[in-house]
């Protein structure tokens, strides 16, 4: 194939069950910057991607999809300490990997979201 269908990611969405509580985590807590909210459906901006909140009807936790949203963390280990201050849960502590660290943390509707540090990042002193 000379050219590829899709030239980049839209947006990545979760389902929430309560927008205004969701849009204050990712706002708030996460320090996502909101772009708009209309109806049942909120966008923030990260750096030219955008990243949606859907209001809807019926729960299904998005993480049984298997999918996640991986937020750049540089440094990991001081924003994991950050939102843990802020009241955040992690599922899964800082992991090292040969490809960088993650860590994994729930949004108030139990939708994982990652955190990423690329590699041969050191830790703060």
């Amino acid at each position: 194939m000379e050219h590829p269908l899709f030239k980049k990611i839209a947006f990545i969405h979760y389902g929430t069950l309560d927008l205004d509580r969701a849009v204050e985590f990712y706002q708030n807590v996460l320090g996502l910057k909101l772009m708009f909210k209309v109806d049942d459906w909120a966008e923030f901006d990260l750096d030219g991607q955008r990243l949606a909140l859907r209001r809807v009807d019926r729960w299904e936790p998005e993480a049984a999809a298997g999918a996640m949203v991986h937020l750049e963390a540089r440094p990991i280990e001081l924003m994991v300490e950050v939102l843990k201050n802020k009241g955040v849960h992690f599922v899964h502590a800082v992991q090292e990997f040969p490809y960088g660290k993650l860590a994994t943390l729930l949004d108030p509707d139990g939708n994982r979201i990652g955190l990423y540090q690329p590699p041969g990042e050191k830790k703060p002193a």
